[in-house]
């Protein structure tokens, strides 16, 4: 297994957060993307609301 030290930051509140995560010795660059940004986003909500425009999506 190989272990990924994969960080993350908030400037506006200035919060930054590591965690380790491990992937298979055979994982991809791709792979790799993959699992830090899962991780990352662990550590943030967020949504969305549609918008109300006049009527019409």
């Amino acid at each position: 297994m190989i272990k990924l030290n994969v960080w993350s930051s908030c400037w506006d509140v200035n919060a930054e957060w590591h965690d380790i995560v491990e992937v298979p010795d055979n994982a991809t660059e791709k792979e790799f993307e993959a699992a830090a940004r899962e991780t990352a986003h662990q550590h943030f909500e967020w949504g969305y609301d549609i918008a109300k425009t006049g009527g019409k999506r």
